[in-house]
This record gives C-alpha cells, structure tokens and sequence, in this order.
C-alpha cells in the first residue's frame, strides 16, 4: 500500500481514533459560533466527469469564500476519502486552508463499484447522514455546518443545510454568493 492510499479498516481505525480525539476536544468549541463546511470533491472542486488535469480547478473559488470565514472548519463529504488519507486530502488544499480541514465524514457503507450514496430510496439521506453523524461526533448539538455537493438525492428534500452544486460545473461564482449567504445566517 502506497501513502496515498489506506484500507477501509485502517481509515475506519483512524477515523475512531480521530473521532475520539476530536470528542475529547468539545470544550473548544462551546461558546464559540464555529461552523463547519461539508466539502465534496467531485461536481463541486471539478466538475463531474472531469479529466484529472482538471481536477480542483474550482477550488479557489471555494477557499476565497472560506478566507472570508475564519470561524469556518472543513471535512471532506468525498468518495475520495476512502482512496487517500486525511493528510493526503489536506495536500488538495492551499495551505492556509489545508491546516482548516479537521477530518472526513464517516462511511456508512463500504465502497464497491456498484455502490453509490442515494442510489436508489434505500440509500437516501446517505451522505446527510454521514455529515450529521460526523456533527455528533465532533461539536457541540446545535452547531452549525453547509455541505456543499452536486446530488440533492443524497440529503431530503429541501435540505436547508445543503448548497447544491451544478456537477457539469462545479462550484462557481453564483455558487460564491450562496456559500457566503449561508455562512452569514449560521455564524
């Protein structure tokens, strides 16, 4: 195994391990307005199919927003997350965010080639759940957090939390104005 990439049970070990440091760190953020930005890779960084010359083309554009927020942390809500480890995903990142990324959501299903999240009603709400689950785990109840993703099936319908993304796209300038719309009314 290469460095770049990890077994779904050494991520689910590390992402325990992770979890539970971060659980033992809620102090830090009681009292504080900290919101957290649930981040998908593909349809919102690049657009969705995309080459990988192509790929985090659109990410600048998601950072400007987060350099306008500092009381903003980010995880990353990507299938990515089970092909490369945390450290890995931070490198995607300019630095000044990159040290902002404080995880990844936790997987409720194992990833397979005949698998995707919201495929199908018994796979609905799937990634809502993992970025509510991640909450938990992690802050304090009733913090607030944006994820930002390209398929509305994989949150319910009219999902205030969620900034949908065109994934022929990805994230663009009117998607700018909405991410600092959002972050406004939760911090």
């Amino acid at each position: 195994m290469n460095a770049s990439t990890v077994s779904t049970s050494n991520m689910n070990t590390s992402m325990g391990a992770t979890m539970t440091d971060n659980a033992a760190n809620f102090a830090a953020f009681e009292g504080t307005h900290a919101c957290v930005v649930f981040v998908d890779f593909d349809g919102v960084t690049h657009p969705e199919p995309a080459h990988p010359k192509d790929y985090f083309g659109q990410l600048p554009l998601i950072e400007q927003v987060l350099r306008e927020y500092g009381a903003v942390d980010v995880v990353i809500s990507s299938s990515w997350r089970g092909e490369h480890a945390l450290e890995n995903l931070r490198d995607f990142f300019s630095s000044d965010i990159a040290m902002r990324v404080v995880g990844v959501t936790p997987s409720i299903k194992e990833p397979s080639s005949n698998w995707l999240p919201g495929a199908g009603s018994a796979h609905a709400r799937e990634w809502e759940w993992e970025c509510e689950s991640w909450m938990r785990q992690n802050r304090p109840w009733g913090t607030p957090y944006v994820a930002v993703d390209d398929r509305s099936t994989w949150f319910r319908p009219g999902c205030a939390d969620l900034l949908l993304t065109d994934a022929r796209t990805g994230f663009t300038q009117q998607d700018q104005d909405t991410l600092r719309a959002m972050l406004r009314e939760r911090l």
